[in-house]
């Protein structure tokens, strides 16, 4: 009897502890997300892309920015997700980087912008959009 008890423990053992790990992908900030009233500089669209890779989340992300003709482009960066379940990337450039945290909501992606210029003499700016599901 002893040892039909201590082996449904050490089935429900297992069973909680594969079940707190299990990974679910994509994740549901994956996709094309736009800002359409961007302004020059802002934010107008971030692209997330998820995948599951041996029990682990792999996140990378772009981010545009409204530009004159057409939008400038930040490449694929690796992300991270913390444990509050918001993504996090920096973005590095020549002239400024941009810390983004972005977390869904439904159709609406809440992302919050840190940008901060290698130029000294410039301030640091943090601003938050909501872009919507392409």
């Amino acid at each position: 009897m002893r040892l039909i008890i201590l082996a449904a423990c050490l089935f429900l053992l297992s069973a909680t502890s594969s079940f707190a790990q299990r990974i679910y992908c994509p994740l549901p900030e994956d996709g094309t997300w736009v800002n359409a009233e961007a302004k020059p500089k802002e934010i107008s669209r971030i692209e997330v892309e998820s995948k599951c890779e041996n029990n682990q989340v792999r996140i990378r992300l772009r981010a545009f920015t409204s530009c004159i003709p057409r939008d400038c482009k930040w490449g694929w960066t690796d992300a991270s997700m913390r444990s509050d379940g918001v993504i996090q990337v920096l973005l590095v450039g020549f002239l400024s980087s941009k810390q983004i945290k972005v977390k869904a909501f439904g159709d609406l992606l809440d992302a919050h912008v840190i940008n901060v210029s290698n130029d000294a003499s410039s301030p640091r700016t943090d601003k938050t959009y909501n872009l919507q599901r392409k």
